[in-house]
């Protein structure tokens, strides 16, 4: 499998389009073998916290620590957001499936996160991970969302979006997994990473590591570059105010020569998505991460930094979550993820509707 994470390094000769496809038939493993992760993920020296090393050896045991990681994040945290399984599963694989996604590989605060989660074994454990402030308290009586402030000696809140109900302590979705951080507004917080209201005062542009892309709307939609390649942010085709748009600069392979004209779109070959955004090839398997094939869309990358939007299957498999016995069948990009709660050593699957009253998504129960 291997070569499916290099193989793209070595096509600088070949242009983004159809001719892709002679540089690019490699993406086949005939390897029969278990490994001992493989037979048993749960062995200590399997799991990601053991050495700090986050990619999985193989993508089967990517598959499952991703698994593990959703099913128990939507269990403890609701499903608010991206904590919901389909949208945390395509994260989560490509935090987990480095072969699958090895050019921008997740590092930084987003890395650490994952860490945690594949590793935890409760829901205090999870709690650990998204509340690094310490747990929230809901201090307005109503359903609502907003961003978390706690502070502690590991850590704070300011990348938690904390949603609340009557009483009690709040539920979180941590932005940081995402490569976000929370912002408030008018209607509640949201997943963004415009904390400084870099849309409204300057446009869209990179602001330190981070890569924000105003809509028309003046919405921001952002990502910390931080977390993921080479951890730094910039224009292109040129770095300077003339540049059409911000990207994360991709990691390539030392030994390759990856070199190519920036370009903000993405090419198929069969189900792996092959685009420049930042000047180099860099590939992604959308059939490992969303499980099926057709899964590549060819066309603009939207918005022109996310190097992720051309995994996408159409038609769509899957078009709302449900729930089927102890199965979850979650929802994202027209793909179905599925898990068996029980399994999980969860409760059984059901239908939630976060505090927001805007998501009705299945996630297991607590148990």
């Amino acid at each position: 499998m291997r070569v499916r994470a290099t193989v793209a390094m070595s096509v600088v000769s070949c242009a983004l389009g159809a001719a892709l496809a002679a540089c690019l038939d490699l993406f086949h493993s005939t390897r029969d073998v278990l490994t001992a992760c493989e037979i048993d993920s749960a062995t200590a020296a399997c799991r990601p916290d053991a050495g700090g090393a986050l990619c999985a050896p193989t993508p089967l045991d990517a598959r499952r620590r991703a698994e593990h990681a959703c099913a128990w994040l939507g269990a403890c945290e609701t499903p608010l957001g991206h904590n919901a399984f389909g949208s945390c599963m395509v994260q989560a694989l490509m935090a987990f499936d480095c072969t699958a996604n090895p050019n921008h590989r997740f590092k930084g605060k987003a890395a650490s996160l994952w860490a945690c989660l594949a590793a935890a074994q409760s829901c205090p454990d999870v709690e650990d991970c998204i509340f690094p402030g310490g747990r929230e308290p809901c201090g307005s009586p109503g359903d609502y969302t907003a961003c978390g402030n706690a502070t502690n000696d590991t850590g704070n809140n300011h990348d938690v979006r904390i949603e609340c109900a009557d009483g009690g302590f709040a539920r979180g979705e941590n932005c940081a997994l995402w490569g976000q951080t929370c912002t408030s507004g008018s209607a509640g917080a949201l997943c963004s990473g415009d904390d400084a209201g870099d849309c409204a005062a300057r446009g869209s542009g990179c602001y330190g590591a981070r890569s924000i892309y105003c809509g028309t709307d003046a919405a921001a939609v952002a990502i910390d570059c931080a977390s993921f390649g080479t951890r730094r942010c910039s224009g292109f085709p040129t770095a300077d105010s003339h540049a059409q748009w911000v990207a994360c600069v991709a990691e390539v392979d030392a030994q390759a020569t990856s070199a190519c004209a920036p370009d903000a779109s993405a090419a198929c070959v069969g189900d792996v998505a092959v685009s420049c955004p930042s000047g180099v090839i860099e590939s992604l398997d959308c059939a490992s991460l969303l499980g099926a094939s057709n899964a590549c869309t060819a066309g603009p990358l939207v918005p022109p930094f996310d190097w992720t939007s051309a995994c996408l299957l159409t038609p769509p498999d899957c078009v709302v979550d449900g729930c089927a016995g102890s199965t979850l069948n979650g929802c994202e990009r027209g793909a179905v993820f599925s898990i068996d709660c029980d399994q999980q050593g969860l409760g059984a699957c059901a239908m939630v509707t976060t505090a927001d009253g805007s998501e009705h998504r299945a996630a297991c129960a607590q148990r």
